[in-house]
């Protein structure tokens, strides 16, 4: 039996996406425990295939804010339809069929998730021999047999955990702030220091302040350090604009002898988190990024919220765009 994992150089989500472009199939459906939303767009993008989800722990697990984006995908893109089930599941089954036929299976680890597929050795898929196709379906038939459309689940709304009294200011809705975007050299500027970067990289920074006073969104490294980029989870953001984002949770600063994250940066290109910054600010590509820069665009900071599984939300309207 072959395994397949996320490496340094390559990861589950391509293999997944080499699979469906190479395959003879027209449909690629999952059956996964958890689902996040940058699996779904990447996979979707591959011509002439479509993709049947089943969120296999939705009824039990899913927030109202990870529903509500998850249905709009559904309703988006023509090519996704996501299902919940009745039965909760929390098997991974990569299915990929040609007129309703199994042409190709993985099984394993994996969740349907940035966070599943994109970390290094942390899970893994391996193909289902076509001997076995006749089990494989006959678990799916009794998965399917309790789902449903992701539009007609009503989530309940869970009351969220604060932090003391004294210190709410720092939320809005239950979203948490971060400290300012701007430095000269790091942060929105992070190409603009001294290290070997691209003048159009940025990051979020997650101070110290931010782990204490938010301890729930952002868990604290595996006790592993030999795995380099291993150490750096990866999450799926959804802006308040609609972008969705992968990116990973970086760096590494001791808190009460425990190891946390100290900064936000897009996966696989910095830059991609620079530019999209900048274009909410009306600002170039690569532009050094000043204090009366983010005067003019109304705030300087980001608010998060943990919205599921390694998917948050994250909010950096401008105050004149913001809706009444």
């Amino acid at each position: 039996m072959m395994l397949n994992f996320t490496t340094k150089s390559s990861n589950l989500q391509e293999h997944l996406i080499q699979i469906t472009e190479g395959l003879d199939c027209d449909e690629l459906f999952v059956l996964s425990g958890y689902v996040s939303p940058g699996p779904l767009k990447n996979l979707s993008l591959v011509e002439g295939v479509k993709l049947n989800v089943i969120f296999g722990l939705a009824v039990e697990s899913i927030s109202k804010l990870l529903h509500d984006e998850l249905l709009r995908i559904n309703d988006d893109n023509r090519k996704i339809k996501i299902f919940y089930c009745s039965t909760p599941s929390h098997v991974k089954i990569y299915l990929w069929l040609k007129n309703g036929k199994p042409v190709y299976c993985l099984n394993g680890s994996a969740n349907f998730t940035s966070n599943g597929l994109l970390k290094p050795y942390r899970e893994v898929l391996a193909q289902v021999p076509f001997t076995q196709f006749k089990s494989v379906l006959e678990y799916v038939k009794i998965i399917q047999n309790s789902t449903f459309p992701i539009g007609e689940f009503e989530p309940k709304v869970k009351i969220s955990r604060m932090i003391a009294a004294e210190e709410e200011a720092e939320y809005e809705t239950d979203i948490y702030k971060t400290s300012s975007l701007y430095a000269e050299k790091s942060k929105i500027n992070w190409g603009h220091g001294n290290a070997h970067t691209n003048e159009r990289d940025a990051y979020i920074p997650i101070s110290t302040r931010d782990i204490k006073r938010a301890p729930h969104l952002f868990p604290p490294k595996t006790e592993n350090k030999g795995l380099g980029y291993a150490d750096n989870d990866p999450i799926d953001i959804i802006w308040d604009d609609g972008t969705v984002m992968t990116c990973i949770l970086e760096g590494t600063q001791i808190i009460d002898g425990e190891r946390y994250p100290n900064k936000i940066a897009s996966y696989k290109d910095k830059k991609i988190l620079g530019d999209y910054l900048r274009s909410r600010m009306n600002i170039t590509q690569g532009e050094f990024v000043t204090e009366l820069d983010f005067v003019a665009y109304g705030r300087d900071n980001i608010g998060i919220k943990k919205i599921g599984d390694a998917t948050y939300q994250f909010d950096f309207k401008s105050p004149s765009t913001a809706q009444p």
